[in-house]
């Protein structure tokens, strides 16, 4: 199997595209996956067939928002006028994708809107080593309720920004994938993630699966990691390796907790398989974390 590396490495090091991959081939990756980092005079310069773009991370080429939150924040928005931007952020990273010959897309879907402290909150007492204790279990339980009782009108915006997307990536033969995300707050949990993908043509939207959110959440008591695995490997469009360790994300393969190999079962073989990894990891450090993926997955 190939392996791409995100442009989340490129910063810091590379203000362009071209340069960030000539350094990576010569590391052993096969293409490059363009996140929300890039800015769209970072590409201005490309042309089709001038590297392998295998995926782009929606919003990318990122524009400015013209409101207090960002594209990938909007997509849920109840403001109509914020949705249809965040929208066609998303149509400018789909067409951008085909343009440069990627196969697929990777989608954050919003957020239901709730005030982050309680969130916060949870993390300091499982940092504290209270995740056995009834105070932690009773700030959890209050999260999700919380949560359910917002939810109604940002999963209907998130199924109406979902559905004008997927009709246009049906269109240019991409595929689009949910990430699962960080956040409790964020959409999709797990049950929304069934729902969303029942509406959806399999053949054009399927699961972008992030390991590490995954398995913060499941760290935090939300879910079991496990069941993302079995109801929706199937639907895999692609997946974000890292590793993580407690509530830290984003690091390299076999500093953490995750059992790539166990993982490995449930990647089906097309599925774009991106790592993930923060800037300051050095060349040498990638190239063991590529070796360690290949020899761990496959």
């Amino acid at each position: 199997m190939s392996y791409v590396l995100s442009t989340m490495w490129m910063q810091h090091r590379f203000s362009r595209l071209r340069a960030f991959w000539e350094a990576i081939q010569a590391l052993g990756f096969a293409g490059v996956e363009v996140s929300h980092v890039v800015r769209q005079e970072q590409v201005t310069d490309l042309r089709p067939g001038d590297l392998p773009i295998v995926s782009v991370h929606y919003p990318a080429p990122v524009q400015p928002s013209p409101f207090p939150q960002p594209a990938d924040a909007l997509l849920t928005s109840l403001d109509p006028e914020a949705r249809a931007w965040a929208v066609e952020q998303g149509r400018r990273s789909l067409r951008f994708a085909a343009e440069m010959g990627a196969r697929a897309v990777c989608l954050h879907l919003g957020a239901v809107e709730m005030p982050p402290h309680l969130e916060w909150a949870l993390e300091q007492r499982f940092l504290g080593r209270q995740r056995r204790t009834p105070y932690y279990r009773e700030l959890r339980d209050a999260i999700v309720a919380e949560r359910a009782r917002r939810r109604p009108p940002f999963l209907d915006a998130a199924r109406r920004s979902l559905d004008e997307l997927a009709s246009l990536a049906g269109e240019l033969g991409l595929r689009l994938g949910i990430e699962s995300r960080r956040h409790y707050r964020e959409i999709p949990t797990l049950d929304e993630l069934g729902l969303l993908l029942d509406d959806q043509d399999p053949a054009v939207v399927g699961f972008w699966y992030d390991m590490g959110h995954v398995e913060v959440l499941h760290n935090l008591g939300y879910h079991l990691h496990q069941e993302w695995l079995n109801r929706f490997g199937e639907r895999i469009v692609g997946v974000h390796i890292h590793d993580t360790l407690g509530l830290r994300d984003h690091l390299l393969p076999g500093l953490g907790e995750l059992n790539f190999g166990h993982i490995a079962n449930y990647l089906p073989e097309g599925a774009v398989r991106t790592l993930e990894l923060d800037w300051y990891y050095t060349e040498e450090e990638l190239v063991a974390a590529l070796a360690f993926v290949q020899e761990k997955i496959g």
